[in-house]
């Protein structure tokens, strides 16, 4: 990947020196473009004491209030575990691709200890390229981090010689299904190939719209192409893609692209899904005009804001290959990243101790409202309070499938985002949407991108 770094680097660069032209921003002046929707705008929070240290952390915007209590929770068990450590919470922009998280490292001002990012390989790689981060090798084998792990969240970032970041919560993305609609129209729950091709069906001829996903907002679309390529392709063939020798336009991905505009064809991925955005897409599944949307564990939050945890529930779509069993689509999700020019590192060491402790996984999954799934060995076991979370984690208690777009370079995502959104729009047709990622992703490997899984 290095040649590749090179020249991220070099157009990294030139983005930060041109935003420092305009001036800098602090952390508390960011707003959030992040892969699922936040409330825009940026607050700090600060749990101020008469003495000690304080630990600063930057964190994502917040979803909604709920959300935010939760935070405000887990700094009062962190500050209870340490008796005169303050914590100050910041809220911004944590997507790489935005260039606003790089240039706020970038720009001068103080950096904070610790920042929650989103992962994926692409993105922290970009940031330990130049330097804005800090191996934590050293932390890892002083605190034991890999043995405290879920060993696929540790296998996700230890394929490198240096590792760059600790696991916060890992994606469990699948279908949420509205159970009123379900139980209305005499659906069961799907299991099978079969059961679920003739719910799409029967919920058609209903009148129902099946599935919903805002594909004006390429990762929505990219959550439900991943959950049909985990059904009917398969991790082995996904894994073979993002760290073998697959081609986006080999038959069996074809096959998967064929059932989508087939899909969109016979009305099951309603007809608005290429003028929506995720945002409307959520709202309409959430008002029960459609029965189905791939979603994150991020939804339960507006579950609960709503008052909807009784009535929807998650459910993965069965695998489409005899004998084997899908999984959640995913990777890790959000992930705790130590700047290089933090001011206390041993605090942030502390914080991140904190994170993978059973102290932490008690007191967020006890919470009815909490939405992550821990990325932590200290998570397994504890049910949560939330039935829906308590889905998700059962779940991947066996491990993830991918979420494609967290692992490609940034030729292979754009061409995978917009052939998509070109495909439920019939603008394009299957096997060519194929070959123009496969086409960019040929481009990301001659810079040098590649992936190594441990």
């Amino acid at each position: 990947m290095r040649d590749y770094r090179r020249l991220f680097s070099l157009a990294l660069t030139i983005v930060m020196l041109l935003s420092l032209m305009v001036g800098c921003q602090s952390p508390t002046a960011s707003s959030n473009d992040k892969e699922t929707s936040k409330n825009n705008g940026s607050k700090s929070e600060s749990a101020t004491g008469d003495h000690g240290k304080t630990l600063n952390l930057y964190i994502p915007n917040y979803y909604n209030d709920v959300e935010k209590q939760q935070w405000a929770k887990v700094v009062e068990k962190f500050k209870e575990l340490n008796p005169g450590v303050n914590v100050n919470v910041a809220n911004g922009d944590v997507q790489v691709e935005s260039g606003k998280l790089p240039t706020l490292l970038q720009s001068g001002v103080e950096p904070p200890d610790a920042i929650l990012m989103n992962a994926g390989p692409g993105r922290v790689s970009v940031l330990s390229n130049v330097n804005l981060i800090q191996p934590l090798n050293k932390l890892y084998e002083k605190n034991n981090w890999k043995d405290q792990l879920r060993p696929f969240a540790y296998d996700l970032i230890s394929g490198e010689k240096n590792i760059y970041e600790l696991p916060h919560m890992v994606d469990a993305i699948g279908f949420f299904y509205n159970k009123d609609v379900f139980e209305q129209h005499g659906i069961k729950v799907p299991t099978t190939k079969d059961e679920f091709l003739k719910a799409l069906q029967t919920l058609k001829d209903k009148g129902v719209a099946p599935i919903t996903v805002g594909a004006r907002n390429g990762y929505a679309i990219g959550w439900l192409f991943g959950v049909m390529l985990e059904s009917a392709a398969g991790t082995e063939k996904v894994e073979e893609l993002l760290y073998g020798n697959g081609k986006w336009n080999d038959p069996e991905i074809v096959k998967v692209a064929e059932m989508m505009a087939d899909w969109v064809k016979k009305g099951y991925i309603t007809k608005e899904s290429v003028t929506q955005t995720q945002a409307d897409s959520k709202f309409r599944f959430l008002s029960k005009k459609a029965a189905m949307e791939a979603e994150g564990t991020y939804l339960i939050t507006d579950l609960v804001d709503q008052k909807l945890q009784s009535s929807v529930n998650s459910v993965m779509m069965p695998s489409f290959i005899e004998g084997k069993t899908a999984k959640p689509v995913g990777g890790i999700g959000l992930t705790w990243v130590i700047p290089t020019k933090a001011k206390d590192v041993d605090l942030a060491e502390k914080w991140f101790n904190f994170i993978v402790s059973k102290d932490y996984s008690q007191i967020v999954l006890n919470l009815p409202d909490y939405n992550f799934v821990p990325a932590s060995k200290a998570s397994i076991g504890i049910e949560p309070a939330g039935e829906v979370l308590k889905t998700s984690m059962k779940n991947i208690e066996n491990g993830s499938g991918y979420n494609p777009s967290v692992f490609m370079g940034v030729e292979a995502k754009e061409a995978y985002y917009q052939n998509l959104q070109g495909l439920v729009g019939g603008l394009t047709k299957p096997k060519e949407a194929m070959d123009n990622i496969e086409a960019a992703a040929e481009k990301d490997r001659a810079e040098g991108f590649k992936l190594n899984k441990k």
